[in-house]
């Protein structure tokens, strides 16, 4: 029956080759004409309604690509607005019922599905096409991540990102994952592929490390170690979907890091060679996929680096003066860039208002050559589910709780500017309304946004 089903949706498709139609169309006939056929006849109304799911399904089973300074897919203009969930793979805010995986030194354990499934309703009610997640890509350093330690890989840790990345296939929802930390954070980054070759450095909250921190760029040893762990991160293959992540368009982007950079703060010292040694693996593993520069600002020196499609920086707090100046430096080569991180909330007074911050991103997708594609804010929380009746937390003061009845009028009044925003950058206008989302909600197989 789904044969058929597919079968009548592509008799009435004209994407459909004649030829197929045609080898179709007998088959139709006989059902039409069997005496005891308890099928009703198939109008073109009806045959409608079979379409629309397979012409989703067939868009999210394409890839976005870039078109000069602008991203593109199915041939028309691509947004990529939407929310940094960096817990999705691992999270560190919850403490799972006894007997569930717990790492009690980094407070590190698997978020559930359900959890998941509920982000994805809500960015889909907000108009979102994009999740930022470093746990989708930065998992190595603890018992639970995917790389535990060196050359030693942990399955299970893949249950959480294969469901995150199915989930938001259904929800119509695209992914970019950073593939290393900056930080010494309990998902992991560099300093964990330090360590695991015996330099035995880590971060703290001064604005300076060791320079010892410049071998993970430099020491050929550990640059290949870091390319063992991306081979075998890409290379998985999704239980739900079938697809090796580096096949599947659901996860637009890959990012080169997260924050990247040198052994002072916002340096943006990354070497060329490695920028380009990285961007260029990513593209001989996963050809189709976007390279993200994860240098912590626009360095001018990776402009002319090929593999690169997208830049990006990161806004604390939004200023319109500094978005203007990244955008003109990124045109000059004819890419893209992406708002990849910036504080939505509006509490600091020395930030530009995210109306007119909104109002540079929207005016530019008027024009022939946008540059800026999106923007993500930090970052999306909701309930603590199985429990829809608490709201998990976060300690950064950046958390967006939708829908949480303890937010503040200020805190709703800057949710619905950013719904505004989604929707605008889609060529959708809504009013400032915050639909309410289902907890968890659907797991959207036939959800057709």
């Amino acid at each position: 029956m789904k044969f058929l089903v597919l079968a009548f949706a592509a008799v009435a498709s004209a994407q459909i080759p004649q030829s197929f139609i045609t080898l179709i169309q007998p088959l139709l006939n006989a059902l039409n004409a069997t005496e005891d056929n308890r099928l009703n006849p198939f109008t073109t109304q009806i045959l409608d309604t079979f379409i629309e799911p397979l012409e989703v399904q067939l868009e999210r089973n394409s890839y976005v690509y870039r078109d000069g300074a602008q991203l593109m897919l199915d041939g028309a203009p691509w947004t990529a607005s939407g929310a940094n969930v960096y817990w999705l793979g691992l999270d560190e805010n919850v403490i799972p019922p006894a007997g569930q995986p717990f790492y009690a030194p980094f407070n590190a354990s698997y978020p559930t599905f359900g959890r998941i499934t509920e982000v994805m309703n809500t960015l889909q009610t907000m108009g979102a096409h994009t999740i930022r997640s470093q746990t989708l890509g930065v998992s190595v350093g603890n018992p639970l991540s995917v790389m535990p330690a060196l050359g030693v890989y942990n399955e299970e840790a893949f249950n959480t990102i294969d469901w995150s990345v199915f989930q938001a296939r259904q929800h119509g929802i695209r992914i970019m994952a950073p593939l290393i930390d900056n930080y010494d954070y309990y998902h992991g980054g560099k300093f964990d592929f330090l360590r695991f070759r015996g330099i035995n450095i880590t971060s703290s909250d001064s604005s300076k490390v060791d320079p010892l921190v410049l071998e993970f760029y430099t020491n050929a040893t550990i640059v290949n170690d870091f390319k063992d762990y991306i081979s075998h991160l890409l290379l998985h293959v999704n239980q739900y979907t079938g697809l090796t992540y580096a096949e599947d368009p659901t996860i637009f982007a890959y990012e080169t890091g997260n924050e990247l950079g040198g052994p002072t703060f916002g340096d943006e010292y990354v070497p060329v060679e490695w920028t380009t040694e990285i961007a260029s693996f990513i593209k001989q593993l996963a050809p189709q996929k976007l390279v993200v520069d994860g240098t912590y600002g626009v360095n001018k020196t990776h402009l002319p680096i090929e593999q690169i499609d997208i830049f990006s920086d990161h806004y604390y707090p939004p200023n319109n003066t500094k978005l203007m100046d990244d955008i003109a430096l990124v045109q000059t080569v004819n890419k893209t860039y992406l708002v990849g991180e910036y504080d939505w909330t509006g509490n600091n007074p020395q930030a530009s208002s995210l109306q007119s911050f909104y109002g540079i991103i929207e005016s530019r997708q008027n024009t022939s050559e946008p540059v800026v594609v999106g923007d993500l804010f930090w970052s999306l929380f909701m309930h603590d589910v199985p429990n829809c009746n608490i709201f998990v937390n976060h300690t950064d003061g950046y958390e967006l709780q939708y829908g949480n009845p303890l937010n503040s009028v200020q805190n709703n009044t800057q949710i619905s500017l950013i719904r505004q925003h989604f929707f605008k950058m889609q060529g959708v206008t809504v009013d400032s309304y915050l639909p309410a989302v289902a907890c968890p909600g659907n797991t959207a197989e036939y959800t057709y946004l």
